[in-house]
């Protein structure tokens, strides 16, 4: 099975929220809900804080556990590219998906009664190319691939930063690379 993937610079993110606002278009989300969001974190203390910013979306993981929880098979992995997708036309919107992701991905959806998440834009990456988040970045912070490919083309990216832990348990398609500081444990979520 192929194994596409997304790839992000945190070097090159300035926090613009592009890609962010045409993810949300493109799905026509409601206010509050989002499939792709960045957010802003600093780590350090005066003279020498710094901040760095992430891209957040559903990492389509290889072992993930919204697919291993639902109890009706509303979230499967997509045979041919690996991508993790939702039918809602089985989904029950019990918002197992919701509680056990540990990355927080998947959402009710409340006036449809189901969950969504981000589908790594399956339905119009065809005639695209490639997601619409990655179309709209012009600090071209974000990438989609084969897993592989991307892998050997940044060879320093990780799986796991420290905002984003657990990639031991899922194997998320998602490499990060770009800022040292992404890896500090003393982060703050300046979303809070």
């Amino acid at each position: 099975m192929a194994r596409k993937a997304f790839y992000f610079d945190s070097s090159r993110c300035v926090a613009c929220k592009t890609c962010q606002v045409a993810c949300k278009k493109k799905n026509d989300l409601p206010i509050g809900i989002n499939y792709r969001a960045v957010a802003s974190y600093e780590v350090g203390e005066f003279p020498t804080a710094k901040m760095y910013h992430i891209s957040h979306t559903c990492n389509h993981c290889l072992n993930a556990a919204c697919v291993a929880n639902c109890p009706t098979g509303a979230m499967y992995r997509d045979e041919e590219d690996g991508t993790v997708q939702h039918d809602d036309e089985i989904c029950i919107g019990c918002e197992t998906c919701v509680k056990s992701c540990p990355y927080g991905v998947p959402v009710l959806l409340e006036d449809k009664k189901v969950t969504g998440k981000c589908n790594a834009c399956i339905d119009t990456r065809p005639e695209d190319g490639v997601p619409t988040c990655v179309a709209a970045c012009g600090m071209r912070a974000l990438e989609f691939g084969d897993y592989d490919e991307l892998a050997a083309k940044h060879p320093d990216a990780v799986q796991e930063i420290a905002c984003r832990p657990g990639a031991d348990m899922t194997d998320p398609s998602t490499l990060i690379d770009g800022r040292e500081c992404v890896q500090d444990s003393a982060y703050r979520d300046l979303r809070m």
